[in-house]
């Protein structure tokens, strides 16, 4: 189900689109920047068609991208960034077996979380990525807020108060999995993680979709100045529908 959702969807083009989209972008590319050493070993293991693989390597971080679909791999292989990259691979996170115990110093998991539908898988997950992870390295990881989810549902389907609910309750909407508020701490304790941040990245775009999208140059810079002012806090985490957690393996 989720080759098939991916095989027909354009994932390259989904954070360029539009402002309100860029906004994840922007926010994550900036504090992937602000806590990656720099030029060190990175695995993006969750790496879609390369959005973040390839400004990272052309930043000169060394990275290897991995992902499930084959889609996405034959679009970063097609790519004339190709040569930026350290290696392209596809595998599922679930196993990251080609690679070995300590091998990069940083590990990003940019999508799976919000795709695994038991915490067995995302356990699972975040052990792999831990593994090939090296000690005192960098492990960030992307998610869906559950309430943000909501809200959206509840603004696009009104009337079906049943699967709102369902979303509420068990954070499972379609091929989505939408954590809910504190679930990444709960991570962080489990695996022994320290963190450094966990921002909100889209932030506010789902309530202030079009009006985000009506701004001119100069009015974008400036919403794009507030974001980042703001993003770590609770309240934006809360109903920014993409996370961003980052932390240190420990």
């Amino acid at each position: 189900m989720l080759e098939q959702y991916y095989n027909n969807y354009d994932e390259s083009r989904r954070l360029v689109k539009d402002n309100a989209h860029a906004i994840e972008y922007s926010t994550t590319l900036h504090f992937l920047q602000k806590h990656l050493p720099k030029n060190c070993t990175v695995l993006d293991c969750c790496a879609g068609c390369g959005v973040y693989a390839f400004p990272l390597a052309e930043m000169g971080y060394k990275v290897t991208a991995s992902d499930l679909i084959e889609k996405h791999i034959d679009i970063m292989n097609a790519s004339k960034d190709r040569s930026l990259l350290a290696d392209t691979y596809q595998c599922d996170v679930l196993d990251l077996s080609r690679f070995s115990d300590n091998s990069f110093d940083a590990v990003l998991c940019l999508g799976a979380l919000y795709h695994l539908q038991t915490e067995v898988e995302r356990n699972r997950c975040v052990e792999e990525c831990l593994r090939v992870l090296k000690a005192n390295g960098i492990f960030a990881f992307a998610y869906i807020n559950r309430n943000s989810i909501f809200i959206n549902h509840f603004k696009h389907n009104l009337s079906n108060s049943q699967e709102g609910e369902n979303i509420i309750k068990y954070g499972r909407n379609g091929i989505f999995y939408g954590m809910a508020f504190g679930e990444t701490h709960n991570i962080a304790i489990k695996f022994g993680l320290e963190k450094i941040d966990d921002v909100g990245t889209d932030g506010l775009i789902y309530p202030l979709y079009d009006e985000i999208n009506s701004l001119d140059s100069e009015k974008f810079a400036s919403y794009m100045k507030y974001h980042l002012s703001v993003c770590d806090e609770p309240s934006i985490i809360g109903h920014s529908m993409h996370g961003l957690w980052i932390g240190r393996k420990t």
